[in-house]
């Protein structure tokens, strides 16, 4: 097995070092998944690690399936090494330490809707008006706080530090976990415990870390421990493609990765397979003005390309009817709707784009809006089985305690809470003492009664039928199939194919992993992002806004809205640190283009009360050398 031949020379070296710590700085399209995926086909190969021994941790499940194919067709076989995201790594090892922690294995994991319902909850049970702080707000303050490993005696903020308890508690009474709470407790668990550290690190002799510089401190503490014994870590990024900083990420994880492993070999790719050299320039000519980077420069064997092609527009209207011709056109060149897309700064700015295309009749799939297990009938589902699982989890039980309806009320149902409150159960265990609330009548206790008896008879299912089979037995069985199917009106069939579509996805599912269980199942849907559930298609054209473009890529791009307070934010101007990122997320959407590119900008832009503002182009469009343009411009402004 000649591995080595479709390597150029810097990916070579970074595949076959044997031992210690690497850092490969990986420009934008230089083929990084390709490098991770051989060098642990490498070292399989050779010899120096058993399937097991390899631990490779990337952002996304997309992006982990990716790897995970890729190395089964070069080796065969992918099932023993773990090839995960840092949240199912995690997730995985609390599971097989769960009592460590003082949880137990069926632990439900809180997605931002449920973290949302339960900091509603605490405001309640603090007497705190939302109109003092929102639970978003709260959820903000808590999200940072567990990212940074902080304690809770260093929450400077009264009321903060107050919710975070109460919270936390409520977490602990549950018997869950948010998604910072899967590293925060395993970093936690680690340095507490150091048989299970040395057993993790016994295992993992080589751990691999794609997306270095999205890492926040928790990641970054957790991959250190791992790799403290062997050493053997591999880190591949590109510090000029970190903007997830608004979710925690910290590129001084990637800039001084080399202070804590002063011995680590450095690795610059370079080499890009994706661009033309015209787009290459434009990339580099904007990202190379930022300060606080290492320095690299891309280049490629490619075209010389089409030049960038730009639009000045009179408004956000003209420049949408501008962006759905070009397309229109480009599809009369045999282009698919799928190698096209359309990035913008902020989420609102896709409805004009989503009014002009439907006008223009262009099909088009808006990436990064509501996901399908965020809409209403898929989480009731979910709170179905996931009360099965983890009877504690009070926040799934009131969601579905009365649905379908049930004629359980709010009224009756925060009687139970108080009862449980006062005598310190949680909501399933006072439902079991429901005969002892003597404030709720006879008839509503009888509704309880058979909730209750339901729920336990589908949790005594749960062991007996096939994964698929037990869902749609509680679909049906709860009613709920049922009560979706009495509705005559659009939405409820809309809702109900919904329901429909995620028994089919149970079914695909059950048929990749056979011996997943329904606690395997919950485990990667509240896992899953929303590039996870996107699919490239031949028929729709990519709406997204920039920070979603990260590690896709497309034949044609438009870049829209290129004005100052949208490229670059307005909330960055005074900071550098955000200002440089603003201009790595241009970089992210330039060198996201394989063939053509088009820039657009509009002189005014519509104000939310009809108003509009007049606006200046971004200051990032003049570091564009000016070369790489088309001779003219195009405009709007006499349309």
């Amino acid at each position: 097995m000649d591995l080595l031949s479709d390597l150029n020379p810097e990916q070579r070296k970074a595949v076959t070092i044997q031992r210690g710590p690497i850092l490969i700085l990986a420009g934008a399209g230089s083929g990084k998944t390709r490098v991770i995926t051989y060098r642990i086909a490498y070292l399989l190969h050779k010899k120096y690690a058993k399937p097991e021994n390899i631990l490779a941790i990337t952002f996304t499940n997309k992006a982990a399936d990716e790897m995970r194919t890729r190395i089964f067709k070069l080796l065969g076989d992918s099932h023993r090494m773990w090839i995960r995201t840092f949240h199912s790594t995690c997730a995985r090892i609390l599971r097989e330490t769960s009592e460590r922690i003082g949880i137990t294995r069926n632990f439900t994991i809180y997605d931002e809707h449920d973290q949302l319902s339960l900091i509603k909850d605490c405001l309640h049970d603090c007497n705190i008006d939302t109109k003092a702080i929102t639970p978003a707000t709260v959820l903000s303050c808590i999200n940072k706080i567990k990212q940074n490993l902080a304690s809770s005696d260093h929450i400077d903020d009264e009321l903060i530090r107050v919710l975070y308890k109460q919270y936390n508690k409520k977490l602990g009474d549950y018997n869950a976990v948010d998604f910072d709470d899967l590293i925060l407790k395993t970093v936690e668990l680690f340095r507490t415990d150091e048989n299970v550290l040395m057993r993790y690190q016994n295992r993992f002799k080589y751990i691999l870390v794609d997306e270095y510089q999205d890492t926040n401190r928790a990641q970054y503490e957790l991959t250190k421990l791992l790799a403290a014994k062997h050493r053997n870590l591999c880190v591949v990024g590109d510090d000029d493609q970190s903007i997830y900083s608004w979710r925690g990420a910290e590129i001084k994880n990637i800039l001084d990765f080399e202070k804590d492993f002063p011995d680590a070999v450095v690795i610059k790719l370079e080499q890009n397979y994706r661009s033309t050299k015209t787009i290459l320039k434009a990339a580099s000519g904007v990202v190379e003005n930022n300060e606080y980077r290492k320095p690299k420069i891309l280049w490629c064997d490619n075209d010389v390309g089409e030049r960038l092609e730009v639009f000045e527009a009179v408004d956000a209207y003209n420049e949408a009817a501008y962006v759905a011709r070009k397309i229109m056109e480009l599809k009369l060149q045999d282009f698919n709707l799928g190698d096209i897309a359309v990035f913008y700064r902020i989420n609102y700015q896709s409805r004009v784009f989503e009014e002009c295309f439907i006008k223009y009749q262009i099909p088009y799939e808006v990436i990064g809006s509501l996901k399908f297990y965020e809409r209403a009938e898929i989480k009731n589902v979910l709170a179905y089985l996931k009360v099965v699982t983890n009877p504690r989890d009070s926040v799934s039980l009131k969601r579905i305690i009365n649905i379908p309806s049930r004629k359980i009320g709010y009224t009756t149902i925060e009687k139970v809470l108080s009862y449980g409150k006062e005598h310190n159960l949680t909501l399933y265990e006072s439902l079991l003492q429901i005969e002892k609330i003597t404030s709720i009548d006879r008839k509503t206790k009888k509704r309880i009664q058979d909730f209750v008896a339901m729920i336990n008879g589908f949790i005594e299912l749960s062991d007996t039928l096939s994964l698929y089979e037990f869902v749609l037995e509680i679909v049906k069985d709860s009613g709920y199939l049922e009560s979706l199917a009495q509705e005559k009106t659009e939405r409820e069939y809309i809702r109900r194919k919904n329901v429909e579509e995620l028994l089919i996805s149970i079914k695909d599912y059950a048929k990749e992993y056979p011996d997943a269980t329904l606690r395997d199942y919950l485990a990667d849907v509240s896992l899953r992002s929303e590039i996870d559930e996107w699919n490239a298609t031949d028929e729709r054209v990519n709406l997204m806004t920039l920070h979603n473009a990260k590690g896709l890529e497309f034949d044609i791009v438009f870049i829209t809205g290129l004005e100052d307070g949208l490229i670059p934010h307005y909330k960055s101007q005074y900071e550098l640190k955000q200002y440089e990122e603003e201009r790595r997320l241009l970089y992210v959407g330039i060198t996201r283009a394989r063939k053509k590119l088009f820039l657009t900008f509009a002189r005014q832009r519509d104000l939310f009360r009809g108003d509009f503002t007049y606006t200046t182009l971004s200051p990032f469009f003049r570091e564009i050398p000016v070369d790489v343009f088309a001779t003219t411009m195009e405009s709007g402004l006499e349309m």
